[in-house]
């Protein structure tokens, strides 16, 4: 399938790939779908605010509320818990014995109708976890950066301006095959063969991966220094031309003969807020 010239990836290049623990990884990839549900409104508040008042709601359970707010709280607390869901089958995955080639978050009414694709390339190597090396940028200094160039990237501020109504919301991992060994959870994932994207999708290429492998070779001893690595992470740039892969690829979401990829068993439900009032009824939980 041909993607038009309109339909041409948001190629976006955050190559802090030896930098990142598993951990760390992990960490992005969350805050990074965390980041993309509320901007994309699937969840009219942000995670911590959305957790923060359903936690709420829930230790006030045994007060007479109306039956608007408790339809509301149902699906709230659901889309909530199908979102932990997902962020827990991630960071199992991204920390388990292999890391994940790629992490795709899809928005759309079904798999094959998906409206935007976010794929992030994954880096291949990662630092061990227990690595004490002072080199390795710590989570909030990568975020901090990696969310400031998100932010103020020209190209992913046009893909925002324009609203997503409430759809619904799945993950795509893609691994290598290894034999003789689970790739995934089968609880949280199951396989697929793939699918081609439509025409008319948009799709948002994050590549996290750095050509200096060097680097990760080994956990005690690094050649890098301290001041390259503060300079990678001010100098983190947008790219739309530094992949040899074409725009039909990432048309494709597609098993190989080498390379499988796999749907999480859980989606959640984009929902809009409920306003009475002229405010929304989140805050009335927060007064029980």
């Amino acid at each position: 399938m041909n993607v038009s010239n309109s339909n041409t990836p948001i190629m976006i290049n955050l190559t802090v790939g030896d930098q990142l623990t598993t951990i760390s990884c992990g960490h992005i990839v969350v805050e990074l779908l965390k980041f993309v549900a509320y901007q994309r409104l699937q969840i009219p508040y942000t995670y911590q605010w959305l957790k923060q008042v359903v936690s709420k709601k829930k230790s006030n359970q045994d007060k007479k509320d109306t039956f608007q707010s408790e339809r509301h709280f149902l699906t709230a607390s659901t889309a909530l818990d199908n979102l932990d869901f997902l962020i827990k089958s991630l960071l199992k995955e991204i920390d388990g014995p292999s890391i994940p080639e790629e992490v795709c978050i899809a928005f759309g009414g079904t798999p094959v109708t998906c409206k935007e694709v976010y794929r992030l390339l994954l880096p291949t190597l990662c630092h061990k976890p227990q690595c004490n090396s002072q080199f390795i940028a710590s989570d909030k200094k990568i975020q901090m950066n990696v969310f400031r160039t998100l932010v103020t990237s020209g190209q992913l501020n046009k893909v925002f301006y324009d609203p997503l109504p409430p759809t619904n919301l799945y993950i795509f991992i893609k691994k290598k095959k290894v034999n003789r060994q689970d790739l995934v959870c089968s609880d949280s994932f199951v396989s697929i063969n793939g699918y081609r994207l439509p025409r008319n999708s948009k799709i948002i290429v994050i590549n996290f991966r750095n050509e200096n492998r060097e680097n990760l070779i080994c956990c005690n001893d690094f050649p890098i220094f301290d001041e390259v690595v503060s300079n990678k992470m001010v100098n983190l740039n947008i790219s739309e031309n530094d992949y040899s892969q074409t725009d039909e690829d990432y048309a494709h979401i597609e098993s190989t003969n080498t390379m499988c990829w796999f749907q999480s068993s859980y989606v959640m439900k984009g929902f809009k807020d409920c306003i009475v009032n002229g405010s929304s009824i989140t805050n009335t939980w927060l007064e029980l």
